[in-house]
């Protein structure tokens, strides 16, 4: 009984600690690419972020970039040499995936004008627009220059 009791407290405690806390809120995320040129073009053309600051580390031969739009800020980072693209890895006979993150969602207020926008300015699509089943939303995948995944979920 007394195991018990110390794992309820155990349960409890680990609950009690965000109890009362807000939800923390999405602030940034960093993509990993092969080209900082032609990402920078293509989330500002297709997807319409904003270019902030450019920076350029030699010495660790890495150039970064941060993107806004709306309330979403994106990091962009070329590091040469020292990463292998996303895309190739999935291609690979193994299908290994690397850790860290696989996708990023965004929700778009009109799903379906953005969906015909990006078709015709030839983003590349991974599948069709189907229907989240935990959602109960519709979305589609898009991928970037790198074969990095984004996905996109009516609002």
């Amino acid at each position: 009984m007394r195991i018990l009791t110390a794992l309820f407290v155990f349960i409890l405690n680990g609950q009690s600690q965000t109890a009362g806390l807000a939800a923390p809120t999405a602030y940034f995320s960093a993509i990993i690419v092969t080209d900082i040129d032609t990402s920078i073009a293509w989330y500002t053309r297709h997807l319409g972020f904003e270019l902030l600051k450019r920076n350029e580390f030699t010495a660790q031969n890495i150039r970064q970039a941060n993107l806004k739009t709306g309330d979403i800020l994106i990091e962009l980072i070329e590091a040469k040499g020292k990463t292998l693209n996303s895309a190739e890895l999935r291609q690979r006979e193994e299908k290994r995936f690397s850790s860290g993150y696989f996708k990023f969602g965004l929700k778009l207020k009109e799903f379906d004008a953005w969906v015909k926008k990006l078709r015709n300015e030839g983003v590349d699509f991974y599948g069709d627009v189907v229907t989240d089943p935990l959602l109960q939303k519709r979305m589609v995948i898009i991928k970037d220059p790198d074969g990095n995944y984004l996905q996109l979920f009516e609002n």
